[in-house]
């Protein structure tokens, strides 16, 4: 989920991703090892990085510039990206790693999920306004027909590091996997300065790799996904363990748009180019890269609360899902998930 500066982006997460997972961190005691933290905004939300040092390099301006290179790389709202580049004109373009890299992963969940993962869905984002204002006008059975001839990864065609566009009016949105993508990527630099104990999350999205200061693993916590459009976080709805994982949610509760007493998701199902129907309202998945639990998330709120659950159960997979029954909040687990429940609220 890629924006600009420090303006939060309500981009659709195939749509965009709107969440809060807060960090629970244990207080200190005489026994804690000391670690390092910083934090700052990015991406059009905030993060915050909390490690055990191994030496004294500071971390600050390189994780700064790690960001500014991705947002170039893959922003919407910069109006320079190699994105926008792609997206109004036909090309061939050529990409630089970041994106080939999360253009290649989306193709992978694009055909995992029979589709169900689209980064391509701009032109519909756009006309039910889900993107930058909300419409109090929806778009026609004709319009989201047409729009629909635009959208799908087989309109891309990646050769090595060039791209060129099948449909010259097609366009590739991220925010449903760039932001799980910068996570590892601030991971993975962790890493490679000898970095074995950390805490990444950016806009909600985390990773988390071997012990807290007190020798415990991570503590994350997962809010209860209460319909409201503000920044104010929501309580939380329950706290898992992580040492080596990531966590990201996805949920309609946050970006929504309203209409005649109904309220509809910012969740579009690709295949008919219109909200989804169905009775989830929020996901969260545990795997152990969060670009992958970016993607997923996205996936399971396509195909709604039964698939998802009967795909996870299938593969072992870590989720919650919670969901509206008969006017009330339900919260259900697949087996994975459960191991990881420290406190359900």
């Amino acid at each position: 989920m890629i924006s600009e500066g420090r303006n939060l982006i309500e981009m659709g997460k195939t749509l965009l991703v709107c969440f809060i997972v807060s960090i629970g961190f244990v207080s200190c005691k005489s026994k804690d090892k000391s670690y390092s933290a910083f934090q700052g905004y990015a991406q059009g939300s905030t993060f915050r990085i909390v490690y055990e040092p191994v030496s004294d390099v500071d971390f600050i301006n390189p994780v700064d510039s790690i960001l500014a290179v991705i947002d170039h790389s893959m922003s919407l709202w910069d109006s320079t990206s190699l994105i926008r580049l792609v997206n109004e004109h036909s090309g061939p373009h050529v990409l630089d790693d970041h994106f080939v890299k999360v253009l290649n992963r989306s193709r992978h969940f694009y055909e995992l999920s029979q589709g169900a993962f689209d980064p391509s869905l701009s032109p519909l984002i756009e006309a039910w306004g889900f993107a930058r204002e909300k419409r109090t006008q929806f778009p026609a059975q004709s319009q989201v027909d047409s729009l629909l001839n635009l959208v799908g990864l087989e309109k891309f065609c990646l050769t090595g590091d060039t791209l060129v566009k099948m449909a010259p009016n097609s366009e590739l949105n991220f925010n449903a996997i760039a932001q799980g993508y910068t996570v590892d990527v601030l991971g993975d630099f962790l890493e490679s300065h000898g970095i074995l104990n950390y805490l990444v999350e950016l806009g909600g999205e985390t990773k988390a790799k071997g012990l807290n200061r007190s020798g415990v693993k991570w503590k994350v916590g997962i809010e209860r996904p209460d319909f409201n459009i503000g920044s104010e976080n929501n309580a939380l709805q329950t706290v898992v363990s992580l040492s080596d994982g990531s966590l990201v949610t996805s949920g309609s509760y946050r970006k929504f748009i309203e209409k005649d007493g109904k309220k509809y998701s910012h969740t579009l199902n690709p295949k008919t180019g219109k909200p989804v129907t169905h009775s989830l309202l929020s996901v969260a998945v545990v795997v152990s890269n969060a670009m992958d639990a970016d993607a997923y998330a996205t996936f399971f709120m396509v195909i709604g609360k039964d698939l998802a659950m009967k795909y996870a159960e299938k593969h072992s997979m870590a989720i919650q899902c919670t969901f509206e029954e008969a006017g009330k909040m339900e919260i259900v687990h697949s087996t994975a998930f459960e191991a990881l429940i420290v406190e359900q609220l």
